[in-house]
């Protein structure tokens, strides 16, 4: 067999080097080992050159002792698993798709959310992630926990870890925001958007890192999807005021809210008070509540007799009940939440200029029905409540709600008086 000839042979340019190669693409390889900075192995003193070894990455955690971020190729990775099969090798360059786009056969980009489902407002879901997750989770239980793992088992009856989370949304959060009705909520018959709206609340009073920053995913998505469906939802103006056949989107409003509040509840953390007392919102979370609270004017779904109207002659009495006393706590709550915000200056300023600043939100004058009836009937069982409202329905303690002497409206004609500029009803 004979030998390459002289000018077959491909050399290293570089003085007191004499490597030869046979193929260009080898010395090309060699070449880049006299350019690129010689990084360590973190285990042990190997070096790695090879351009295909590394490519910079700001996404990937920082190699120890090095000032570059790099991804890891797998012949790095083979190299720890080999040499230092008790060490963990850093991250891939492939990236495992999640579930839906590997089910739609969709390139993925591997974050969590991926691009693709914040897109479709879909969950992402990551198997091998939440299982590395689960084996991996000892201090703070919340780390195990995925979006998946919270919605999926509420579908197909198996146990469910977000239980514990809608437990703490009633047991803490409800008896002062009480405008659910506990003795007739089933996890498996509500709409995702509620349920997963309670989830986050609950999330969040517990408290430890991981569970507010599942509570934050939560927000982000549900607020993102409840923006793309305003159209759905929203009621505009064109739209005849108070006409019972217009759909009421009841579990919607009660989900808005509870994101709304939420949304106070964290700006409370990172902005002041104004002079009022009252927390600035963001400006789309504050535009999101006046959109809220003038769908539920335009509906009159204030209004005692559009409450009654919803519903057929011959409804049960005990659905009816837990129907219009819903509508009135939602709408005592609203009112609550309303009193709590401030727009942002910019808004103020808006809504200044056209002169309606102080009707965008809802005011005592909306709320005309009377006070709803004693928490005893409101937070018993279902079997008592059930007793309770067939032996008094629609009817409180010593007040007739179809009286509009009764209704809370009335307040504020008693108590307001527009020469004196004091804000306080």
């Amino acid at each position: 067999m004979s030998h390459p000839s002289e000018s077959n042979t491909f050399r290293c340019r570089y003085a007191h080097c004499t490597a030869t190669y046979r193929r260009k693409e080898h010395l090309n390889r060699h070449l880049a080992s006299h350019k690129e900075e010689r990084l360590c192995c973190p285990y042990c003193d190997a070096t790695l050159t090879r351009r295909n070894v590394l490519r910079s990455d700001s996404k990937i955690q920082r190699l120890c002792n090095t000032k570059t971020n790099y991804l890891y190729s797998d012949l790095l990775r083979r190299h720890i698993r080999k040499l230092h099969p008790d060490m963990k090798p850093p991250t891939s360059r492939a990236v495992k798709a999640c579930k839906a786009c590997h089910l739609r056969k969709e390139r993925c980009d591997g974050e969590d959310p991926c691009n693709q489902c914040q897109r479709r407002k879909v969950i992402c879901s990551h198997p091998d992630r939440q299982e590395s997750a689960r084996n991996e989770c000892t201090m703070h239980p919340t780390q195990a926990y995925t979006h998946m793992d919270l919605v999926e088992p509420a579908l197909n009856g198996s146990s469910w870890v977000g239980q514990e989370f809608v437990d703490i949304y009633f047991d803490q959060f409800h008896p002062i925001w009480p405008f659910l009705h506990r003795g007739t909520f089933k996890v498996e018959k509500e709409p995702c958007v509620l349920v997963q709206s309670m989830l986050m609340i609950g999330l969040w009073i517990k408290g430890d890192s991981d569970a507010r920053r599942m509570a934050m995913a939560f927000h982000d998505r549900l607020l993102s999807a409840i923006q793309t469906q305003r159209a759905q939802w929203y009621i505009a103006e064109s739209t005849p005021h108070g006409n019972k056949d217009t759909p009421c989107h009841m579990v919607t409003y009660q989900s808005i809210l509870l994101q709304v509040i939420f949304s106070l509840v964290v700006a409370k953390i990172e902005t002041p008070f104004d002079l009022n007392l009252r927390c600035e919102l963001p400006a789309s979370n504050y535009e999101l509540l006046t959109s809220l609270a003038r769908t539920c004017r335009r509906l009159g779904l204030f209004y005692y007799p559009n409450m009654l109207a919803r519903h057929e002659v011959f409804a049960p009495p005990a659905l009816v009940w837990v129907s219009v006393e819903e509508t009135k706590r939602f709408g005592l709550a609203l009112y609550k939440l309303c009193r709590l915000v401030a727009p942002s200056i910019e808004h103020a300023t808006v809504y200044k200029d056209r002169g309606d600043l102080s009707n965008e939100l809802l005011n005592l004058g909306d709320l005309e029905f009377s006070m709803p009836d004693p928490d005893e009937v409101w937070n018993a069982s279902v079997e008592t409540g059930s007793h309770n409202i067939r032996a008094s329905p629609l009817q409180g303690a010593g007040k007739n709600s179809s009286n509009p002497d009764e209704w809370i409206s009335n307040a504020l004609m008693k108590f307001s008086n527009s020469s004196v500029g004091f804000d306080w009803i």
